[in-house]
Parts: structure tokens; C-alpha cells; sequence
């Protein structure tokens, strides 16, 4: 089996986006939406004309929104990364069907030739602020002979304990819905998980400090990561 198919696209077709209106703003909670008209140009194109919620559209300037729903020669597209602009209304843009199940937004560069020179480029920094915000690396907190292992002032910025000369704040990497688990070392062959659930201190309605009451001294460390 090819693997590799995955992550192939096997829709993106160009279209004009023509007609372009918003239909609700931006708020708190949620981002903005439009609606534009679209047809297939090349019917060459793979999967041209084909459309459905969850596909995605990259406008003329390479900025990506996420298709919302679908009428028989419209789609509704939602501003997800909050640009507080529409899709270019009369230039050229791509609607296709984001690779791995739907996980990413990465379109191959050949797909670019027919909108801005700029979009490719801009269009990258919505694939690599994605990746980073939905995927940062697991973070390992070590601790000697402590009775209550503690990650504290979760919304700060503070000193990395894996490397002093950077700096890391757990609630933009992990969120306010991390897992967290605690690892002991028993001796230099030796480690197991702890099968004991973390305790949650909020203030304000958000994570305070995430620690683990053991009452035993133990070495180890603590592992953060998204949910």
C-alpha cells in the first residue's frame, strides 16, 4: 500500500470568485464569513467543480479559509485565522480538498501559477503558524525529591527547563486543555508513569499552576502536551 497517497490532492480546481459578500462579522467567539459565487475554469482540474464542507478555498492573494457550506454555484467560507479580509472578489482562487483527512492546508505550489506572485509565500505562513500552534513539541518539566511536583504560573512567560536561554508559556503552547502525565525515575534503567491524575488551580477562569500531590518524595519529571 502507498502511504504516500494521503497526501495527494485529488481536488483543487481554479475558479473566479465573483460576487463576493459578507454574511456575519467577526465577534468574540467567532469569525467572519462570505459567500461567493464559483465555477470551475479548467475542467481539467482535478475534481473541478466539486465542493464540499470542510474543502478549503486560497483566494488570489493566498489567504485560506475554510468552506462552510455549499449551494449549487456557491460556497460560504469562514476567516479562520481572523485576516478581517474577504476573498478577492473578481481575481482567481482555488477551491480544494485540504491533504490528510482534512488535517492539513498545504496546497502545492503548482496550484499557485495563476493568482498573485505574493500568494504562495503569503500562503505559507498560515500552513507553518498552523502547524506549530496545533503541534508543538511534548515538554518535559524535570523535578528532584519533591513531594509535589508543580508546573507554576501557567499563563507566564518563564525560563524553558529544558534549555535556560529560551523561554516557553504553557498556555499559548499547550492550551487551557493540556495532558498532562508524571513520569518517576527509579534509577538510570528504570522509569515508569505515574497512574495518578494531575490536580488544576485556576484563577480567573483559567489555569493557574497544574501539580501532583503525591505524598512521597520522588524524582522524575512531568510531561506537557496539547490534548
Amino acid at each position: 500500500m502507498n502511504t504516500a497517497t494521503k497526501y495527494e490532492i485529488k481536488t483543487a480546481w481554479r475558479t473566479l470568485a465573483k460576487d463576493v459578500f459578507q454574511l456575519t462579522r467577526e465577534t468574540i467567539n467567532d469569525p467572519a464569513t462570505y459567500r461567493l459565487t464559483v465555477a470551475p475554469v479548467d475542467t481539467n482540474n482535478p475534481g473541478a467543480g466539486t465542493k464540499e464542507i470542510g474543502f478549503c478555498l486560497v483566494d488570489f492573494l493566498g489567504i485560506p479559509y475554510s468552506i462552510i457550506a455549499t449551494g449549487s454555484t456557491t460556497i460560504d467560507v469562514q476567516d479562520d485565522f481572523r485576516t478581517g479580509f474577504c476573498p478577492t472578489c473578481g481575481q482567481f482562487a482555488i477551491v480544494y480538498q485540504s491533504v490528510f483527512n482534512g488535517r492539513s492546508l498545504f496546497l502545492s505550489p503548482e496550484n499557485f501559477q495563476h493568482l498573485h506572485p505574493m500568494a504562495l509565500n503569503n500562503s505559507h505562513k498560515y500552513d507553518i503558524s498552523l502547524l506549530w500552534a496545533n503541534d508543538p513539541n511534548t515538554k518535559k518539566i524535570p523535578f528532584i525529591s519533591q513531594l509535589v511536583p508543580t508546573i507554576a504560573n501557567y499563563q507566564d512567560d518563564q525560563v524553558d527547563p529544558e534549555d535556560a536561554g529560551k523561554t516557553v508559556n504553557y498556555s499559548d503552547d499547550f492550551g487551557e486543555n493540556p495532558s498532562v502525565r508524571l513520569i518517576v525515575t527509579v534509577d538510570s534503567a528504570t522509569r515508569y508513569q505515574r497512574q495518578q491524575m494531575p490536580q488544576f488551580n485556576y484563577v480567573d477562569g483559567l489555569i493557574d499552576s497544574v501539580y501532583f500531590n503525591l505524598g512521597e518524595e520522588v524524582t522524575g519529571y512531568i510531561l506537557i502536551s496539547k490534548s
